[in-house]
């Protein structure tokens, strides 16, 4: 792979490339988000989670205003039902007689802290996944109070690539924050790791990783470099100045200017003492939110993982995401040691769709984007326990004219259409056909 992609995420597949064969294994994390750094377009793909070379370390802005980040909430929280001590003492008691004495032996009963701690463990869990919820809008989503009459701006260019200089370069301004809690790109990333614990896991990897105390080093739960988000001291730069992202040699970290990525495509940048905040996120009304409360699916005497679906306004889904919180008890306090991914009912159901209809030529002439099939896409039904759904979607052909009126069962673990009812809405025509090349074609034998 060319290293230059760390601006060309738009390079990636295509969602209709993609078949049920990329997403059976729903453990290995995913970014499924396609855009540009400029106007953050959003599309549906598959991208995978690397480190180590230092042009990937951007990628992750764009998983960022997809799928899986989640905001932490304040400090570690112990909360306690019915907290006490108690501890019981036998009196000692004495009989006397003529010929012996005769005392009871003293028995003292466990406090409850020496038998185990009864937690609330519900509390426990809305505690900390809506506290996670608030840091990552923070960090991934700019939700900070910033003046917009104090603002600085810079033009981003690649000398190396007119072509996408012209297309997705140019302005990017960024407002000074107001919010006192924030001075600079350290303290959002400390806000960030409050509910961290000092070792985080992911998925698809064996070793956890030691979390850092400088934001440079930093990962987010979900993966990505903070430096995605925080770009950094870009002083040097004036107001107003070019801002060039070459990258003379990609295979070298050193030759990465990750302060000028930072202003490209970054969401804060520390400038001459003080933070300032791009609005991308704020103006087009992305964040994070939940749509379910918390369900507790396993817990003990220090852990607990905790299932909660969430999503970012970004696409029409009304359940979004299945985020498993692995929380753990850490010097008395709770962090959040991981989050894995779960059920994604809207995006597995439109994957099923996509590749129903891609093996029926009568369908041809149907636009089967993965994007292209959410947007319409409605949860008539969705059994968790299951793990099956019934969804309904008008789809339109390439010329964009409405062609299909779908309902169909869906299986989810399987990523298949167990049975559907498609009807018409225009003639066939023949001479319409998706431009794009589809996944099967691309890989005959079924692999990468």
């Amino acid at each position: 792979m060319n290293m230059n992609d760390y601006k060309k995420v738009t390079d990636r597949l295509e969602p209709d490339e993609r078949c049920r064969k990329e997403v059976l294994d729903m453990s290995k994390r995913e970014n499924r988000i396609k855009q540009n750094t400029n106007e953050f377009e959003e599309k549906v793909s598959g991208v995978e989670v690397r480190r180590g070379n230092g042009a990937l370390r951007f990628v992750g802005i764009a998983a960022a205003f997809a799928l899986i980040a989640g905001g932490i909430g304040t400090t570690g929280v112990l909360l306690h039902k019915n907290s006490r001590n108690v501890s019981q003492l036998t009196e000692a008691g004495e009989e006397e007689t003529v010929t012996e004495e005769i005392t009871e032996e003293v028995t003292e009963e466990p406090t409850e802290s020496e038998a185990g701690e009864d937690y609330d463990y519900e509390a426990i869990a809305r505690e900390i996944t809506d506290g996670y919820l608030e840091r990552t809008n923070i960090l991934v989503y700019g939700d900070v109070e910033y003046d917009v009459n104090d603002t600085i701006t810079f033009y981003t260019y690649d000398s190396s690539d007119a072509e996408w200089s012209e297309k997705y370069g140019g302005e990017r301004t960024f407002y000074k924050v107001t919010d006192e809690r924030f001075g600079s790109c350290q303290d959002i990333y400390d806000y960030y790791k409050e509910l961290i614990a000092n070792t985080i896991e992911f998925e698809g990897y064996s070793e956890p990783l030691i979390t850092a105390s400088d934001y440079k080093d930093g990962v987010t739960l979900d993966g990505a470099g903070v430096v995605s988000y925080l770009g950094g001291d870009a002083s040097r730069f004036e107001n107003g100045s070019k801002v060039d992202l070459y990258i003379p040699d990609p295979e070298d970290d050193s030759t990465v200017d990750y302060t000028a990525h930072g202003i490209n495509g970054g969401v804060y940048i520390d400038y001459n003492g003080e933070l300032y905040v791009t609005p991308r996120a704020a103006q087009h009304g992305w964040d994070e939110h939940y749509t379910s409360e918390p369900v507790i699916v396993e817990n003990s005497e220090d852990k607990i993982v905790v299932s909660r679906y969430s999503n970012n306004n970004m696409r029409n889904e009304q359940y979004g995401i299945q985020k498993l919180f692995t929380l753990v008890l850490q010097n008395g306090e709770w962090k959040i040691q991981s989050i894995g991914t779960g059920m994604q009912p809207e995006y597995l159901s439109s994957i099923a769709i996509q590749c129903y209809l891609e093996d029926r030529a009568e369908y041809n002439d149907i636009n089967i984007d993965c994007g292209d099939i959410m947007a319409p896409l409605e949860m008539l039904e969705y059994d968790e326990e299951n793990k099956t759904s019934r969804v309904h979607a008008v789809l339109h052909d390439v010329n964009g004219v409405d062609a299909i009126d779908v309902t169909a069962d869906i299986d989810l673990n399987s990523v298949k259409v167990t049975s559907a009812d498609i009807t018409r809405l225009n003639e066939y025509d023949g001479t319409l056909k998706r431009p794009s090349v589809i996944w099967a074609e691309e890989h005959p034998d079924g692999n990468e």
